[in-house]
């Protein structure tokens, strides 16, 4: 978590001129209603209150004549680079935007002219290559990078967390409460090299040393070795010796943590993506996490072994999307 002590004044600016009056109008009362609630100070610190709901809609980021409320948020976002270059301080507003054109996450930053940072942070977005089709953005009208106070739910947070846990900040920072969840907002900051390769990494790591194992048996129907019967093999068994070091695949925290099961041994799971991916790994001969821990891609988080029903010291190696199982050898790098 990040823990900073600071002090700080806001202040709203009327909005530009340019608005004609039924947008004016709007944006307007969306914008009062949603955007300028101050909490009574938590923590000694006031947060702008944000909530989703009540922001002015931008219905498509194609450019057209009639697309009047997306045509006004891009002259906002002029008219603030024009603002922050000159010193002055920008105008203070929130839309909101459902990708319901099948935009890719590098499309919508380039249609609205804010940085992939900016928007990631915002929406918790961990990776460049997510799928975001359909799902409903919150678009801010100035660029920097948002880090969550609260424990970081991905890589990305937790890297901004840990680097900035010791920053001494300056006047152009302010705290907001996003749907709940309470942000620092770094106005004009950007991901530094480190951060932006975490952000744009999106292969996935294999769960042992490439030189470390073989395939003993495949993803699919298979005859099981003990009562003889065909049956799906949910996952992919990785043979290899006892006491090898088994890595998380991708950044993730540990979902379960199961021990002296009947037909898995001693297993662990990990959710990845808010949960839109998991990875299991079984017949482990002993486990170096707890449950709810975070782990990063990399890290080793057990051993090889054969406990539960295992012929062998292997590593069954599962990987879920949205609960159902696929071949990993289509999302692995595995050689053989």
């Amino acid at each position: 978590m990040i823990s900073i002590n600071y002090e700080t004044g806001l202040s709203f600016k009327r909005l530009p001129r340019f608005f004609n009056f039924f947008v004016f109008f709007l944006i307007f009362t969306f914008a009062v209603s949603a955007q300028t609630q101050t909490e009574a100070q938590k923590d000694g610190i006031p947060r702008i209150i944000i909530e989703k709901d009540k922001l002015p809609e931008i219905e498509s980021i194609e450019p057209s004549r009639a697309n009047t409320v997306f045509k006004d948020f891009n002259s906002i976002v002029e008219n603030n680079s024009k603002l922050i270059a000159a010193g002055r301080e920008p105008e203070i507003m929130f839309f909101k935007y459902t990708n319901n054109e099948r935009f890719t996450f590098q499309g919508i930053a380039g249609r609205t002219c804010i940085w992939q940072e900016t928007l990631a942070t915002l929406n918790q977005i961990e990776n460049a290559q997510d799928d975001i089709k359909g799902k409903t953005l919150i678009i801010p009208v100035i660029n920097g990078i948002f880090i969550p106070i609260e424990r970081g739910i991905n890589s990305i947070e937790v890297l901004l967390q840990e680097n900035y846990s010791t920053q001494t900040l300056t006047k152009s920072n302010i705290y907001y409460t996003i749907n709940g969840r309470d942000y620092l907002f770094l106005r004009s900051k950007r991901f530094t090299p480190t951060e932006r390769a975490y952000f744009l990494d999106s292969a996935l790591r294999l769960p042992l040393d490439n030189d470390s194992f073989w395939v003993s048996s495949e993803f699919g129907k298979r005859k099981n070795p003990f009562s003889g019967e065909m049956k799906n093999h949910n996952g992919i068994d990785l043979a290899a010796s006892e006491g090898t070091p088994v890595y998380a695949i991708k950044d993730g925290s540990v979902y379960a943590v199961i021990e002296n099961d009947s037909e898995f041994g001693n297993y662990l799971i990990l959710s990845h993506d808010q949960g839109k991916m998991t990875s299991v790994y079984a017949h482990l001969s002993k486990i170096f996490v707890d449950r709810y821990q975070y782990v990063k891609k990399g890290d080793v988080i057990a051993l090889v072994g054969q406990t539960g029903k295992a012929t062998g010291p292997h590593l069954h190696f599962e990987i879920r999307q949205g609960g159902k199982a696929e071949n990993p050898r289509n999302k692995l790098n595995i050689k053989e």
